[in-house]
């Protein structure tokens, strides 16, 4: 029962975290959303002479992009990413540290199986000595108490 509850609880913080990660993305993106189309409705993005004479300051592009998709889909799709392993890149950090570490990862690695080779070079030195033993060992028979 009390597994129960807890399983409950875990679940339900789960759920209302990720409902208030959803509303903090869609407040987010419907904030860029309705700037991008203010952008894309202003003089800049619908007079082409202006918008060639901004060069590297024009956004358009960016804001045509940022409005092909609505603010509710951009938060489903955020949401999805965080609660995906690779989501944020993740993976990415991961490769980096690996990679950064390699050597030490391989230095561990040798350590850890030349431990391994010399515990099952004892292990069978033990049981080969163990059956020498046994071998000249006289037979005896147990006998059960009643």
């Amino acid at each position: 029962m009390l597994v129960r509850a807890a399983g409950i609880c875990m679940v339900s913080a789960f759920l209302v975290s990720k409902l208030h990660n959803f509303h903090m993305h869609w407040h987010k993106h419907s904030r860029t959303w309705h700037a991008a189309r203010l952008l894309l409705d202003s003089d800049v993005c619908t007079h082409a002479h202006i918008r060639m004479s901004l060069r590297e300051f024009d956004n358009c592009n960016l804001a045509e992009s940022v409005t092909a998709l609505a603010p509710l889909s951009r938060a489903v799709y955020s949401v999805a990413e965080e609660m995906h392993l690779c989501g944020n890149n993740r993976c990415a950090v991961l490769y980096m540290d690996i990679t950064d570490r390699l050597t030490y990862i391989v230095v561990i690695a040798l350590l850890l199986v030349g431990l391994l080779l010399i515990r099952a070079v004892r292990h069978c030195n033990d049981s080969y000595s163990s059956s020498g033993l046994k071998r000249y060992r006289l037979p005896y028979r147990f006998e059960k108490e009643d």
